[in-house]
């Protein structure tokens, strides 16, 4: 998240700049110097440079580093630039999109940049680092780069009024998909490109400004800020949401086993409210342990009552039967012929009161089921 610069941290930025230990030149050419240094857990160096401008003032470099419609003139790199806003007089968040050479895809930034001017005879310092914002996420088309540090800072030569020193460093991961050494050996190339690029640029700033229809720099004035005003809590690390999100499923409590139209058994599962099932009712029967559904006691008496009077029947037709083969007479078989419809009437007799009791007992039990309270 974006945080207020301190003092703490531009002198920590001045000890960056001039300290050398651990730094490996890398290139060293009339009044400029590039120097690296590897970076625990990253695979990015961290580069810094010295050079002089010996025709320009420590003020108009000042100036150039800040003025937002200068850059669009000298930048050729520069795709986009956008005023977020300002936390403070000293501190505001801004968004810079840059071209890359193909067929890499261009950067982008969201940038926090902090400055402090300690006078003519001190030092001009400008920190910047990469920060979320809620407005500003990533954006298609775009890598979103991230600037863990960059800084300038400028002094005016102690035996030229017209010249200045600038001490730069810078540590970025550009992300995507670029190697690392690959990124590690265009960075001694990029920065002397840079500072040419600068110096072309101060040398010209001062004249394209009394061209312009205002003169206004709110780095210097803070009357002449313009820019919304925005808090630190705009500046929170978005958090990612899920891909899929899933709605929230309410538990209902267990229910008891109850048969389906089917004949099945449907077990009381519990069930999200999105995923109803329609029952219906039917006449509830008592189950085993095994979830199969079981005969009750009047059933079985009935059940056997009707076996005692079959047995019965087939007992009297086997005894006839017999006893016909035995005399040999007609009447006797005629007479037991009868004796064995008469068994097999009794008994569908039997079973068509038993099925008319069911429907009826059925009938009875669903017209209850019917009823709404």
């Amino acid at each position: 998240m974006a945080r207020i610069a301190e003092d703490s941290d531009f002198e920590a930025l001045k000890k960056l700049v001039d300290d050398h230990q651990g730094w490996t030149l890398e290139l060293s050419k009339s009044d400029t110097q590039v120097y690296t240094r590897p970076v625990a857990g990253c695979n990015f160096n961290m580069v810094k440079i010295h050079t002089e401008f010996v025709e320009v003032t420590a003020d108009t470099l000042f100036d150039v580093l800040h003025d937002p419609d200068y850059r669009k003139v000298w930048d050729s790199h520069m795709l986009a630039s956008e005023e977020i806003g300002i936390l403070n007089v000293n501190n505001d968040v801004g968004y810079y999109a840059m071209s890359c050479p193909p067929p890499l895809k261009p950067r982008d930034f969201v940038l926090q940049r902090s400055w402090l001017d300690t006078g003519p005879q001190g030092e001009q310092m400008l920190l910047s680092r990469s920060v979320p914002h809620k407005n500003y996420p990533p954006k298609k088309g775009y890598v979103r780069a991230m600037s863990y540090i960059t800084g300038f800072v400028l002094k005016t030569n102690v035996n030229s009024k017209t010249g200045c020193t600038l001490k730069y460093v810078a540590h970025c991961d550009p992300q995507g998909t670029l190697p690392p050494w690959l990124v590690n050996k265009v960075t001694h190339t990029l920065g002397p490109r840079m500072v040419k690029d600068l110096k072309k640029a101060a040398l010209g700033y001062i004249s394209w400004k009394q061209s312009q229809p205002h003169l206004r720099k709110p780095w210097r004035f803070p009357e002449e800020i313009s820019g919304p005003r925005i808090s630190i809590e705009d500046c929170l690390e978005q958090k990612a949401l899920p891909s899929t999100s899933r709605p929230a499923v309410r538990i209902l409590p267990s229910l008891p086993n109850f048969p389906a139209s089917n004949g099945k058994i449907i077990t009381g599962k519990q069930e999200s409210p999105t995923t109803p099932r329609t029952v219906t009712p039917t006449t509830p029967t008592t189950s085993n342990t095994n979830g199969s559904p079981s005969i009750s006691k009047k059933d079985e008496k009935k059940e056997k009552k009707l076996l005692a009077k079959k047995e019965k029947a087939e007992a009297k037709l086997n005894a006839s039967i017999t006893n016909g083969c035995s005399s040999g007479s007609n009447s006797t078989s005629s007479s037991s012929k009868k004796d064995a419809k008469k068994a097999n009437k009794e008994c569908k007799d039997d079973s068509s009161i038993k099925d008319k009791k069911k429907d009826g007992g059925l009938k009875k039990r669903r017209s209850l089921l019917s009823l709404k309270f």
